[in-house]
């Protein structure tokens, strides 16, 4: 099947009207498997915003139906947390219709160029800290399980940091691991190799290390004199 023309479809039936309309996710980048759907993102009229789940012709749809304000509104409150998912998916994804698309598109991708809000002092201590005491957390596990969650728990932590004190945008699930490799892909290996022993043989030492390279860029790892004023 025609991915892309179902997709073409799907807005033609659905939003005749759209002024935009983009594919994106794995189908768009030539990455889909077995249980990919469509994400197509619609920027359409002033009462039209919705977020919806559909199957047609037997391929699991995703609609992000936007407005002006809600497209800015995303990008904002995205940012402010440091992540950029619909900014991507319209920078990156490929035009279906609409006589907006292209100038909607040029609007993601300098919103990506300009990049998230650069991290404060205090964050940035906040986040070594926290990843501290999480290491501590991994080295005293006794308990199988629960070093099996905090290696999860670590391992994104490291990535974020890697990531937030350099400037570059985060990501949620496999889009972390995407903005990391993209990144440094070097760090990213080392920290997977070191999540996978960790988690396989209960071998946290390759991980505790990926860690420790994070840290170790921001000033190391911070126990003592942690302060963390108005909480």
């Amino acid at each position: 099947m025609d991915l892309v023309a179902l997709a073409r479809r799907i807005v033609a039936e659905r939003f005749p009207e759209a002024r935009a309309a983009v594919l994106a996710g794995s189908v768009a980048a030539g990455r889909a498997t077995a249980t990919s759907d469509l994400d197509i993102v619609v920027l359409a009229g002033p009462d039209d915003r919705v977020r919806e789940a559909v199957r047609v012709e037997g391929v699991p749809v995703e609609l992000f139906v936007h407005t002006d304000e809600s497209v800015a509104y995303w990008f904002e409150r995205e940012r402010e947390q440091g992540g950029c998912t619909l900014a991507h998916m319209l920078a990156t994804g490929l035009p279906l219709a609409g006589v907006e698309v292209a100038q909607l598109q040029e609007l993601a991708r300098r919103h990506l160029a300009a990049g998230p809000p650069v991290w404060t002092a205090e964050l940035l201590e906040y986040r070594r800290f926290a990843l501290t005491d999480a290491l501590d957390d991994l080295a005293g596990a006794t308990d199988a399980g629960e070093r099996d969650v905090v290696a999860g728990q670590v391992l994104v932590m490291a990535a974020e940091l890697a990531l937030g004190s350099r400037g570059a945008w985060l990501g949620t699930g496999k889009w972390l691991l995407r903005r990391l490799r993209e990144d440094d892909p070097e760090l990213a290996g080392q920290l997977l190799t070191g999540h996978r022993s960790a988690v396989a043989s209960g071998d946290v030492s390759g991980l505790v290390r990926g860690c420790d390279t994070v840290l170790d860029r921001v000033g190391g790892r911070l126990t003592e004199g942690f302060v963390r004023r108005g909480s």
